[in-house]
């Protein structure tokens, strides 16, 4: 065995192996005029052919949905886990999915972390974590902290809008007016 052995990439490899299971590489790969089998060939750990980035960055945006404005972006989530980090779009313009108020979001941000809790159990119950079960709680987690980070990007928006006016309604709500307290 060679020491410059390269080492294997399990958390992108996995994003892979998902990706073309959730999606057919045919239709993904025709959109920007790819090599169907090649890039099918790419996204199997067993193949010797190896993803570009490139190819990366056009697979994944191939998986846009125009009235969502969500990508499938499993495969960029594999490659920045395997360097400790982690990533969470901002959106590009007003799309309507993501017009949500506060309370709206704080809702979908406690239902992701009910939901991660009961996986939570589960797997403490069984004492192991199948693949699927593993891809759920990836998936939901990351659905989560995309909610927080637009809670924070809004709340931030919000406030740098009319600080003025934020500041003299916080004003106030908290000063005793004269003759109404």
């Amino acid at each position: 065995m060679s020491a410059n052995e390269c080492p294997k990439h399990t958390a992108f490899l996995n994003a892979c192996t998902t990706f073309s299971k959730d999606h057919v590489i045919k239709h993904l790969a025709a959109k920007f005029g790819l090599d169907a089998q090649m890039q099918c060939n790419k996204l199997d750990a067993n193949k010797p052919h190896k993803l570009f980035v490139e190819e990366l960055l056009l697979l994944t945006k191939a998986t846009l949905n125009p009235q969502t404005g969500a990508m499938d972006l499993q495969m960029v989530d594999g490659l920045l886990l395997e360097l400790g980090l982690t990533a969470v779009p901002l959106p590009a313009g007003q799309v309507e999915s993501l017009k949500r108020t506060l309370p709206e979001r704080m809702l979908e941000i406690n239902a992701a972390t009910g939901e991660l809790s009961a996986h939570t159990l589960q797997i403490n119950a069984t004492n192991r974590v199948n693949r699927r079960t593993k891809e759920q709680v990836v998936k939901r987690a990351q659905s989560a902290v995309r909610e927080l980070v637009m809670l924070m990007n809004e709340v931030e928006g919000k406030f740098q809008a009319v600080p003025v006016l934020s500041c003299a309604v916080d004003a106030l709500g908290v000063m005793p007016i004269p003759g109404l307290s």
